[in-house]
């Protein structure tokens, strides 16, 4: 009998040996919760923001963690709703206890996600998402830093952009129907206003709408001088390709970089301008080496938003490296403290102009690039960033 008992006692032991050796190394993680949209209308921005996120995390694991400890990515799907978003913060934050957040895309579910994690305060990076509501409610807070321009900060970008372009006087909006596309058309109007443009459209659209024929046909109508398109990637293929199928050709169709790739549009993209914040091409120093090495990791093109998930991880990574040690309060310091070495160039976190503490990209960073019809693309604006001139109108 007592044979029996000391051999059932030393397989428990065995069996609590085995079971404590993964928790133990589960502990020496160090965990990020990635909320991001995988799924629905907003996944082409959301899966490019993650492969960027897992890029630098694997750089980090590859060189030997931090510390000593590897970066475990807590990957959760927000679908890009509301509901989802706020029960993925809660369970990051509670069941998975995650060290850190570097997620986050669409203005409207990410409103959800921010309410639900603010009372836990975590270290907070957030890579995508515009409204300047996030920005007024967030914004002020330690713990959150916001790598992506603000809707005003985009929106004086691209208005400036259209004033250099000679004969521009007109111009149609046509934008997403919640937090992101209302705030870009309502500062759109503000700086076309501002700049002696006249506005002559602005039509609102749900995301993921199938069909922007009524839109398209009634710019048609108007004949503006530039279509300015307000949406996520898949709302601007869609237009770009329907414009195509429907023999309609804007003076210029003219999008925000929201995850879509040159390849992405096809011929249905010859002379679309996208203004974004970044291009593999465009002049900054040292950027040339870490598009080759980034690409053939990708083994294919790398976008802005892919940019975006890097340098939200890497802002992080370096804050960290500077705090040495994982200690909330130090790596928080550093974060507002650092200027980080980027593909966009030196940048760091500073105020922003309607009252967020910790603001990575403006308007001063941003840029035009025009899809050509050899399959490339190149950037046109501004004047010190260009290597090409503006197609205008498009043909």
């Amino acid at each position: 009998m007592w044979t029996k008992l000391r051999g059932l006692l030393a397989g428990a032991m065995l069996a609590g040996t085995a079971m404590a050796a993964p928790a133990l190394a589960q502990q020496g993680a160090i965990k990020i919760g990635v909320p991001l949209p995988l799924t629905g209308a907003l996944a082409g921005g959301g899966t490019q923001i993650l492969w960027g996120i897992q890029y630098a995390a694997d750089e980090i694991n590859e060189a030997g963690g931090l510390f000593g400890r590897k970066i475990e990515l807590v990957i959760e799907d927000t679908k890009g709703e509301p509901n989802s978003s706020a029960s993925i913060a809660a369970k990051l934050a509670t069941q998975d206890k995650v060290d850190a957040f570097v997620g986050g895309f669409g203005s409207t579910s990410d409103f959800a996600l921010l309410s639900a994690v603010q009372r836990y305060e975590p270290i907070f990076i957030h890579p995508g998402s515009s409204s300047v509501r996030l920005e007024e409610t967030f914004g002020k807070n330690d713990w959150y830093y916001h790598v992506y321009i603000w809707d005003y900060h985009r929106q004086k970008a691209a208005v400036n952009f259209f004033k250099s372009i000679p004969g521009v006087k007109t111009l149609a909006i046509a934008y997403e129907d919640k937090l992101y596309g209302t705030d870009g058309a309502k500062f759109t109007q503000q700086y076309a206003k501002e700049a002696g443009l006249e506005v002559v459209m602005n039509e609102p659209f749900r995301a993921g709408t199938p069909d922007f024929s009524p839109i398209l046909n009634r710019a048609k109508g108007l004949n503006p001088d530039v279509l300015f398109l307000i949406g996520y990637s898949g709302d601007n293929l869609q237009i770009a390709r329907q414009a195509m199928q429907l023999g309609i050709k804007p003076k210029l169709l003219v999008t925000q970089g929201a995850g879509e790739k040159r390849s992405d549009f096809g011929p249905a993209g010859d002379n679309v301008v996208v203004v974004d914040l970044w291009s593999a091409k465009q002049k900054t120093p040292g950027l040339a080496e870490w598009v080759k090495k980034a690409e053939a990791k990708r083994g294919g093109e790398v976008v802005s938003s892919a940019v975006q998930g890097y340098v939200a991880m890497q802002t992080l990574r370096d804050a960290a490296k500077a705090a040495g040690s994982w200690d909330r309060a130090k790596i928080l310091a550093n974060l507002g403290s650092t200027t980080f070495d980027t593909p966009y160039g030196k940048v760091a976190y500073t105020a922003s102009e309607m009252g967020g503490k910790h603001q990575l990209i403006t308007d001063a960073s941003m840029i035009a690039v025009q899809y050509k019809p050899d399959g490339g693309q190149e950037v046109i604006w501004p004047a010190e960033k260009a290597a090409a001139k503006i197609t205008y109108p498009a043909p």
